[in-house]
Order: C-alpha cells, then structure tokens, then sequence
C-alpha cells in the first residue's frame, strides 16, 4: 500500500483524463452487454412471425451495428484517456530520477552501479507506465465487464448464470495463487536484469582494460553468466504464465459448453428461445474476456510494483534542504569576493575509522595562484573533493565569502568553484560540442579556435577526420589520455569562472607541452584564482604559495624558492624530477 500512496500524487494529476476515461470505460461495458440483447431480439423474430415484424427486425439490425461503431469509438477514446497520462507520469517520473540523481552525492553513487541506475530510469519507469496506463485501465474494464454482464445474464437466467459461476470462481483461485509466485519471479526478474545492466555498463567502460590484458573471454564468460540467469528467471515466469494463460483462456470454452449443454435442455423445456441462448453465449463471451485480460493485467502490475520500489530507492533517498535554496543572483555573481577559508579541516571516509584530513588550515584569495604537493595517498584528491562539497562535512570547516559550504546549495557553490580531475568525463559528442557543455547559458565565453590553441590540440584537431565536428566517442574512447586532458581543459578555459581547481590534469602529458599548458594557465586562463594538485614540482613554479601535503597534514608552505631553501623533501623532489625531465 506504501507505494500505490506514493504514486497517488501522480495519478491525482491527471485525475480529470482519468475520470473522463472510466466513464468511457463504462459506455464501452454498456454498449457491449447491449449489443447482446438487440441480437437476442432479431433472432426470436426470424423464428416467430418474420413477416408481421419485418420493420422491427431491420430496426434492431440497425441499432446493432450503431452501437458497434460507438463501442469502437467509445473504446479508442478510453484508451487515449488513460494512456496519455502514463506517458505524461513517465516522463515526470524521468525528469524527477535525474534531478534527484543529479543532487545525490559520492555516498549513494559509490553503492549503486551505473548501469542499475540506468535500468532504473529506463526498465522499471516503463513497468510503471504501463501500469497506470494500460494497467489501471484493464482494472476499470474486468470491474465493468464482471458486473454488467452477470446481471444481463441473471435477467435471462439466474439458474443458468448460477452454472456459469462455477468455473468462473475456480479460475479466479487459481490465478489468486499463481500470482503469489509470480510476484516473487517478477521481482528476481527485475534484480537480474539491473545486476546484467550494470555489469555491461561497466564492462564497456573498461574496454580497453579488458582488450589490453586479453581477458575478453572472462568478459564474456560472466556476462553469459548473469545472462544465463536472467533467462533460467524469464523461464520460470514463463511456465507460470504458460500454465496460467490457457487457464484463463479456455474459460470461455467451458462457459460455452455449459450454455450449450444446460442452455440446450431449457430450450427443449422451452424454458429458453433461440435468442436468449445465443444472447447467453454473446455474454459469455464478454465475461471470458476479463480472465484472458487477467493474465497480462497480473504481469503488468506485478512489473509495475517492483518497477516503483526501485525508483523509489532513488526518489525516497534525503537530499540536503540546502540544495534546494538558493542565493539571489546578485549574491550568487559576487560570490569569492573574499575567496576561501579552510579552518581545521579533518575529514573521514564514512565506512572507515582513519581520518584521510587532519586539521588543515589555508586560504585562497582572489587573485591567488595556490599548489598543493603530495604523494600518491597524502589526500589531495579528497581536500579537492571537500572544497567543491563532493563529500559531506561539519560545519564551520570551510567558508566562502563567510558563507558554510555546508549550507550553500551546491550550484551556487559550484557557479564559482570550478573543478578539473585527471580522469575527465567526455560525451559521446563532437570536439566543439565537448569544449561547450553546459556553456548554453553564459553569454561570454572565448572562441573555441582560441580555447583549442591554449590547450595544445588545435594542430591535432586540424588532423581530425571532421576537425571540430569529430566524434570522440563513449567517454573521448577515440582520443588518447593526454587528448582527453587537454580537451577538458580547454572546456575549462571556454568560460569565465571564480575559482579553478586542477587536480593533476597534466598528468599525461610530456614536459615540453606542460610548460606549454602552464604558462596559458597561468597568463590566458579565465579564472580569478588558481589551485594547483599536483605530485610535478615543476607544475608549480609560478604559484604564489605550495601547500605540502604528507598523511593528510600540510607539513610544509612557501613559495617554490622559499620550499628549495628550508624543505629537504621539496628539494630532493626538486632534484629528481629535473633529473627525470633531462633525460626525457
């Protein structure tokens, strides 16, 4: 019940279509249990006095098939009714999985897959569409059908629809039971069809991994696997229905042996005519109907329900009540006016008892150029992850402008905080339309020539089969690691931002184009200040103050002359990779 509540809201939306479409749904029952009775009429005339009733024939002919063509329309307009509003649910449903998707942070995205995600959004969305359209649909037509056309039929013969109840009961126990089974099925079903989508996804994002250490029959071994699976489930959902169906199905047929069979003997005692007979058979007919409908009725609301649980895995989880309040865009346009103040900062991951931060104090003004230096594991990556809010933290660690970033929402803290990983995301989309996403909306921006030239890859782009136009594939698949760096980069440098954090975005690529990239960085960039990650001294030269970050703790601060002169590790670091740099 917790979930038809949850989807009462949905469905009170378009309660109008809703309304209209059970009152078609009743003229639709109406129309067909009369049709019945005009043709029981015409029947008894062609056996007794033809000639006397000739007009009255005619006319009940012609009623008949008056009422079928307003069934027929009727019934196409019932359809649209209901099935306009569970397209209309689908879609709101989709835009509220991605908004909420989108406000969800690192907790909630490392325990769930992508590829779960993405079966989410498009599988069980679907299950739901289809049951509060076609679904809720079917519900208002078996009610109508299995109250209207027992009473057409009581009105011909009580004793004769008490016959026809018999099989029509048993039939409802057994697809009662069945259900209970289907249900639990269904709901594997749906698991494995999440843990298969998520493990393609995966597998495809890791190609290149697969194909380098020449495990692709690994590869194909556990997807046959999940996929083995997915089918040994669909095959007992199949015998089921396969049991179930024919069940309901040949309802009608015993429906009309009964008719034939007890219907025949009122007929000799003349206890029945002709046309009531028939009319009787007509009726069976509509009420067999319901238990063939029953079957995919049954389906579609066993797929919808464990459709909706897991979309409300996503919609139920909390998000933050400050990211949903945001600052007047005045405020938000002059935010970083006083730049940022990092107090104390420690920071554990939720699942561990060590702590990554310990007690780490600086500040970014405008206008500043920071470096942070550290080993692999010193926790550069995870103080860039709580400046930008991408981890949760205690209040009163990190200020902009005097403002908590714990209760800013995060796109006005991100509208000035701009961040760059060495793992960049690309589209599957062209050069240009890589370098200006999400740029839609800010009237200055550079020229994408100038922003591929700062970059270092307007020669290589020149070489392009289509230049700008080119397709870089599922995550820049088609570029190289350095490529993708620099392309993320120049997106970066596309627009104006407050703040930039780098974090080791030139890993992968030589020391000529690094000198290259710093010095646009440095002289071309559009941002006010500049943060730095980086495990490369020579990356940071020309900031105004290097942060060293060993363990968690910042051991050390200066400028890069000032860190040669007193820091043994910044020196011999120094050293070495000049060392390096000569020999390359």
């Amino acid at each position: 019940m917790k979930n038809y509540r949850f989807l009462f809201p949905y469905l009170a939306r378009h309660k109008i279509s809703y309304a209209l479409g059970v009152v078609f749904i009743f003229l639709t029952n109406w129309l067909a249990v009369t049709i019945p009775y005009h043709i029981q009429v015409a029947i008894d005339l062609l056996t007794d006095h033809l000639e006397e009733n000739q007009d009255f024939l005619i006319e009940n002919i012609a009623i008949v098939i008056i009422l079928a063509v307003l069934m027929s329309g009727v019934r196409t307009l019932s359809r649209v009714l209901f099935f306009n509003p569970g397209r209309a649910i689908e879609r709101l449903l989709k835009n509220e999985i991605f908004s909420k998707l989108n406000h969800l942070q690192k907790d909630f995205h490392d325990h769930h897959a992508t590829g779960t995600l993405i079966s989410i959004a498009n599988n069980d969305i679907n299950s739901v569409r289809r049951m509060v359209g076609m679904g809720v649909l079917q519900v208002f037509n078996i009610f109508f059908a299995l109250s209207l056309t027992p009473l057409k039929m009581w009105e011909i013969s009580p004793s004769l629809t008490l016959y026809c109840a018999i099989p029509v009961i048993v039939t409802f126990l057994i697809a009662y039971r069945s259900v209970h089974y289907l249900r639990l099925l269904v709901r594997k079903r749906m698991v494995d069809l999440q843990s298969l989508s998520a493990r393609v996804v995966g597998f495809l994002s890791g190609i290149d991994v697969i194909k380098g250490h020449q495990i692709q029959g690994w590869a194909l071994r556990e997807i046959e696997k999940e996929s083995r699976e997915l089918l040994e489930r669909s095959l007992q959902i199949s015998k089921i229905r396969s049991f179930l169906m024919p069940i309901l199905g040949y309802t009608e047929q015993i429906l009309k042996v009964i008719i034939l069979s007890v219907g025949g003997v009122y007929l000799l005692k003349q206890e029945l005519s002709i046309g009531e007979v028939t009319a009787f058979l007509a009726y069976a007919t509509l009420l067999s109907l319901p238990f063939v409908l029953m079957g995919r009725i049954i389906s579609i609301f066993q797929t919808g329900i464990v459709g909706l649980k897991s979309i409300r895995r996503i919609l139920d989880q909390n998000t933050p009540p400050q990211d949903f309040i945001h600052l007047e865009i005045p405020k938000r346009e002059a935010l970083f006016q006083k730049g940022i103040v990092v107090k104390n900062l420690s920071f554990r991951y939720p699942d561990s008892t060590e702590m990554v931060l310990k007690n780490i104090s600086f500040t970014i003004r405008p206008g500043q150029k920071i470096g942070i230096l550290g080993k692999i594991g010193s926790g550069k990556s995870t103080l860039v992850n709580c400046l930008n809010h991408y981890l949760e933290l205690e209040k009163g660690q990190i200020l902009i402008d005097d403002h908590d970033v714990t209760e800013l929402s995060r796109k006005d803290l991100r509208s000035a905080i701009r961040t760059l990983t060495q793992d960049p995301f690309l589209f599957s989309d062209t050069v240009v339309q890589n370098i200006k996403f999400g740029s839609a909306h800010l009237e200055k921006h550079a020229l994408v020539e100038e922003v591929l030239f700062q970059s270092h890859l307007a020669e290589e782009v020149k070489m392009f089969p289509a230049r700008q136009e080119t397709l870089v594939g599922e995550q820049g698949i088609l570029l190289s690691g350095g490529q993708k760096q620099r392309l993320s980069l120049a997106r970066a440098m596309y627009t104006p931002c407050k703040l930039l954090i780098l974090d080791n975005v030139l890993s992968a690529v030589d020391y000529e184009t690094e000198r290259f990239l710093l010095q646009q960085i440095f002289e071309k960039m559009q941002a006010q200040s500049i943060l730095i990650v980086s495990h490369r001294v020579s990356v940071l030269e020309q900031v105004d103050q290097i942060l060293i970050l060993d363990q968690g703790e910042i051991t050390e601060r200066g400028s890069h002359e000032e860190l040669l002169t007193r820091s043994k590790y910044y020196r011999s670091t120094w050293d070495l990779q000049q060392k390096r740099g000569e020999v390359a």
